[in-house]
């Protein structure tokens, strides 16, 4: 039981981790990067979804420091969404971990 269990917990994992990427790879596509995004900037949002991938709310809970970069970053989670690739999560993986996500928006091929 304790071996079913934990490869239940693993297989909850990867799919929060796939989902998670799928969001963030969405996110960053329509990206529209402004002129004063920089290496190394990062802001966290925190995005509010129901379980069909629609979008509630989106906003930063931690900023970049820059405001052009931080409303991109928001602009960027409206862009992308709606995020239907979570319909097919199961509703408790969906209540725990995408109801309200965290996403660190860090865009990696950013110039210096």
């Amino acid at each position: 039981q304790e071996a079913s269990a934990a490869q239940a917990a693993r297989t909850e994992f990867e799919l929060v981790q796939s989902a998670t990427a799928i969001i963030q790879m969405a996110v960053q596509q329509v990206w529209n990067r402004p002129p004063s995004a920089r290496n190394g900037m990062r802001a966290i949002l925190q995005i509010s979804m129901l379980p069909t991938g629609e979008l509630l709310d989106a906003r930063i809970t931690e900023s970049s420091g820059d405001t052009a970069f931080d409303r991109s970053a928001e602009n960027a989670v409206y862009s992308a969404a709606p995020f239907t690739e979570l319909q097919s999560l199961p509703i408790n993986v969906f209540n725990t971990n995408f109801r309200t996500l965290s996403l660190i928006f860090q865009p990696e091929d950013l110039l210096n």
